[in-house]
């Protein structure tokens, strides 16, 4: 039920997302000024993972374009960026944003490269690829055990980074 009410809470930023300026802004740039051009499907990506992400009340989103770095290897390239924060109360009891956003690129055919996969604690990393564009997400809230009690951050981190994809669309097995 709590997924039917965030994909039709999703829905509406879907539509009206292109003239919404969300990744107008730079928070980074490359070094020499020199933008590459970033494809228009890493683009829709990030702009349809910034509109999971604004259907959650509680979280700021961020967008930008600039480097991104590689969550394996740490090589960058240049891409889009979605950034999303906020209070881990916020999000109690809904389904949590790391996993709407690989439902939502699972039910649009990408399909996930299991290098990239790794959870901590409260915490997640994957990524997925479709048609030479490659997203990579990490973050969440990390939790841990103290004296036999659970304890969870008070913040909620995710970070999602877009790239052209040198590789391919299959993921490395």
């Amino acid at each position: 039920m709590r997924v039917h009410r965030l994909l039709l809470l999703v829905t509406p930023f879907l539509v009206c997302l292109p003239g919404t300026g969300l990744c107008e802004g730079n928070d980074a740039g490359p070094p020499n000024g020199n933008n590459p051009p970033i494809p228009e499907k890493a683009t829709a990506a990030c702009q349809t993972i910034a509109a999971i992400l604004a259907a959650y009340p509680a979280l700021e989103v961020r967008t930008s374009e600039g480097l991104v770095q590689d969550l394996r290897d740490r090589s960058e390239g240049f891409g889009c960026r979605v950034l999303s924060s906020g209070p881990t109360s916020g999000i109690a009891g809904e389904v949590d944003p790391a996993d709407a956003i690989r439902g939502q690129l699972q039910g649009e055919g990408w399909k996930e490269d299991i290098q990239y996969a790794a959870d901590g604690p409260g915490t997640t990393s994957f990524a997925f690829r479709k048609q030479r564009v490659l997203c990579m997400v990490s973050g969440g809230a990390h939790s841990w055990i103290e004296d036999g009690k659970i304890f969870t951050s008070e913040r909620y981190k995710l970070d999602v980074g877009c790239v052209p994809d040198l590789e391919g669309t299959t993921p490395r097995r």
